[in-house]
């Protein structure tokens, strides 16, 4: 199958997954959810949204492996040709009834994250990026090529800082300090790949997060690039299953938010 056809296969799979998930997030007060840990939540919605996504793509391209959050665990595969996939990021969010959450779905070949799709269901807003191809948002207004923000001051920015809820981090209270020192206006929106996608989209300058998994930042990070901003290297030695920094921004920034968070965390 050509790149061409996997491109188009994800932007059919990202909208039909979306919209299980917002049938499940309309009926979410019926759902069975289990806590895996202090703020650490799961639903049938998460399961059953990636299960549908893999079977889609096994009957596809039954040849490719296949990564996701709730499955994670028994991950065996390679990065030749790898979906990596997020059912839905933003979990918190999504069982309180809160409009920030999305189907996050990257491919990646040879180990280069190629494709990606960030779909916000409730807003119908489709972020999708192929490499050397740019980065679009496809919503009821047509199609709109990404770019990032202009913004060339880290005292004009606004910077989302994800942190994890279930455990004390002292390098993200120090991060925060120094955000705040430095007068960075920031936020937490609790959904990473989203906000990821903004940055793209130039709504937010930059994003920040000491530990992220690979579903949740490789769709976001190639809309990044393809929409002219910087990207740290990710993910880190330890591959695709491994939590990494994420530093993404708007170039006009790029560099001293990078020098900020490096200081500010001893190098995390």
């Amino acid at each position: 199958m050509t790149l061409d056809a996997r491109y188009e296969f994800l932007l059919r799979l990202a909208r039909d997954a979306g919209a299980l998930a917002r049938d499940f997030w309309l009926r979410r007060a019926a759902l069975t959810v289990e806590l895996k840990g202090p703020q650490d939540f799961v639903s049938v919605a998460d399961r059953d949204v990636e299960t549908f996504i893999r079977g889609e793509i096994a009957r596809a391209f039954p040849g490719d492996h296949f990564l996701g959050e709730e499955t994670a665990a028994s991950f065996a595969g390679n990065s030749e040709r790898l979906w990596i996939v997020d059912p839905i990021d933003g979990t918190h969010n999504f069982l309180r009834g809160i409009s920030h959450w999305n189907v996050s779905i990257a491919y990646v070949e040879d180990g280069v994250r190629t494709l990606g799709a960030v779909y916000d269901p409730v807003h119908d807003e489709l972020y999708h990026a192929r490499r050397s191809g740019g980065a679009w948002r496809t919503d009821a207004a047509g199609e709109t090529r990404l770019e990032t923000a202009r913004t060339a001051a880290l005292s004009e920015a606004m910077v989302a800082v994800g942190h994890s809820d279930r455990f004390f981090d002292a390098r993200v209270v120090a991060l925060r300090r120094a955000l705040m020192e430095a007068r960075v206006a920031f936020r937490n929106f609790g959904s990473a790949a989203l906000q990821l996608a903004h940055v793209a989209d130039g709504r937010l300058d930059g994003y920040v997060e000491l530990e992220l998994s690979s579903w949740d930042a490789m769709a976001g990070l190639l809309l990044i690039e393809e929409a002219g901003g910087r990207v740290a290297p990710f993910p880190g030695r330890g591959g695709f299953t491994v939590r990494a920094p994420v530093v993404a921004a708007a170039p006009g920034i790029a560099a001293a938010l990078s020098e900020l968070v490096q200081q500010a965390s001893g190098g995390g």
